[in-house]
């Protein structure tokens, strides 16, 4: 078990134990996985860097900046969408994870194996930071984690996790693209990725084609989003919904109806919905 914050002084607890194999299909991080990783990494706030060990030549952008973290003392591990931020006194650093990027703080990780990653292996360390106690670093067989001066949340859109209705409202309304694309958007809404938004489109009975919705829909969208993303951040991810990996294979029934799922690409991913309910 992980006992996680939302940031807003709401606290729930994550069973890690739940977390799918390889083999599961389409599962990356999401903002459920990286509030686990910010969580996991405020460890170590209170602690000064004694050495970047490791500046990946393709995932850490500026590595003389990034370098600059030696000898500084962590203030803060903040979260935006996906994007992480370790703070010090003079120099903050995003850490976005891609498809397969894993945090390990003090060699455990609040998730073992990715869909498109593998197990742990010193190869794989991307980038990482030396205490005079323990460690941090990103472990990404991928290559996809991106390591750089902070952006100061730069073209992000408000956190999933609080948003409010009107600013919601604001960032979805008269948007001429398919809601699945508006939700995916981070500087619509920063955090969602493909497995959460096709869960919270299932439970709002919204085809993921639709474009300019009427005010009602938006309105039960936030709601359902609001509700949906605590709820799976206790059962153990993005991966934990009732559209869950096992259905998003072709020929798959939808839980609630029994009708088969119609998959499709939609905002450059792969879709699954319910044609019965959904529209």
């Amino acid at each position: 078990m992980l006992i996680v914050s939302h940031g807003t002084g709401d606290w729930f607890v994550a069973d890690v134990t739940t977390w799918p194999r390889p083999t599961d299909n389409g599962f990356v991080p999401e903002i459920l996985e990286v509030e686990m990783y910010a969580e996991a990494a405020r460890r170590v706030i209170g602690r000064r860097v004694s050495r970047v060990t490791h500046l990946d030549s393709l995932v850490v952008g500026e590595p003389s900046i990034v370098q600059g973290l030696e000898g500084k003392r962590i203030t803060d591990v903040t979260r935006l969408g996906k994007v992480l931020t370790l703070h010090t006194s003079l120099l903050a650093v995003d850490l976005h994870f891609g498809m397969s990027g894993r945090i390990v703080v003090d060699g455990r990780s609040p998730i073992d194996e990715l869909s498109y990653a593998a197990s742990d292996d010193s190869r794989w360390i991307r980038f990482g930071l030396s205490f005079g106690k323990g460690f941090l670093y990103i472990s990404d067989p991928r290559r996809f984690a991106r390591v750089q001066p902070t952006r100061h949340g730069e073209g992000l859109g408000p956190d999933a996790m609080t948003i409010s209705k009107q600013q919601f409202r604001e960032c979805v309304t008269g948007r001429n693209a398919p809601i699945k694309a508006v939700l995916l958007d981070q500087s619509s809404v920063a955090g969602l990725g493909n497995m959460l938004v096709d869960e919270i489109l299932w439970r709002a009975d919204v085809d993921p084609h639709r474009k300019k919705l009427d005010a009602a829909t938006v309105d039960l969208i936030h709601a359902k989003m609001r509700a949906v993303l605590p709820q799976l951040a206790r059962r153990g991810g993005s991966h934990a919904g009732r559209l869950s990996v096992k259905l998003r294979v072709p020929g798959s029934a939808c839980p609630r109806d029994g009708a088969l799922l119609s998959r499709a690409t939609v905002g450059g991913r792969t879709t699954f919905w319910c044609p019965k309910h959904q529209r």
